[in-house]
């Protein structure tokens, strides 16, 4: 197992009680990864073929069913939504809803395209499920947040669309600052104290935590304006 995804485990439980893991067509951990959660399986359609060569089978797999390969349909549950107006990624937020399976941990949200990658990024702001695309763990916040992380953990925060948010315990704290995207936001931020608080006055930030140990080439922290 990557050293990430131990850290991934590791910070786990104090981000708060999930029902489910939900998959998606990107990049996926290994097989061994699934083995420390005990949650039913939720596949997105063709993300069940990526489990399958990983030697899991999925409980549930849900979507329009064009990319799903028939061999792995026959051995689990499958809920064909044939709607084109929605992503399968989108059928089967509604399903864990509605199934009291929310809040998931969703994994596979990068990987692939480009416009897949930002539509899926779009989605899951909206959610109070976390994503985890190794190494980053992503998550939005609308409220008070804080967190005990290692002191230089990288960071980035984001407006989806639109956020002000302060912060204490960053090398380039933000007070009263209003983020966007695209247009103003703090990537590449770092951490300076055990802990870490993120307030939130308005709106939604998109927080993306790095659980690798990364060393950047010159400047750590880079604020955009557009």
């Amino acid at each position: 197992m990557l050293e990430e995804d131990k850290r991934f485990l590791a910070i786990l439980p104090s981000l708060g009680v999930y029902r489910s893991l939900l998959c998606l067509s990107g990049t996926l951990p290994e097989g061994d990864f699934f083995s420390h959660l005990d949650l039913p399986i939720i596949a997105a359609d063709g993300a069940s073929n990526l489990l399958s060569q990983r030697g899991i089978i999925a409980d549930v797999i849900i979507g329009d069913w064009d990319s799903a390969r028939a061999p792995i349909a026959e051995r689990t549950k499958k809920i064909v939504i044939k709607d084109q107006s929605s992503s399968d990624f989108q059928k089967a937020l509604k399903f864990i809803q509605e199934n009291h399976l929310s809040p998931s941990i969703i994994l596979g949200i990068s990987g692939g395209y480009v416009d897949h990658i930002l539509n899926n990024v779009g989605i899951l702001a909206q959610t109070d499920s976390i994503g985890y695309a190794t190494p980053n763990l992503c998550l939005s916040l609308r409220s008070y947040w804080t967190s005990n992380l290692p002191i230089g953990t990288k960071l980035s925060l984001f407006g989806m669309p639109s956020g002000k948010i302060s912060t204490h315990g960053l090398r380039w704290e933000l007070e009263n600052q209003e983020l966007c995207f695209s247009g103003y936001t703090s990537c590449f931020n770092r951490t300076v104290a055990e802990w870490v608080t993120f307030d939130i006055h308005g709106g939604t930030i998109f927080l993306a935590i790095y659980l690798s140990n990364e060393v950047d080439e010159g400047s750590a922290g880079i604020a955009l304006q557009c």
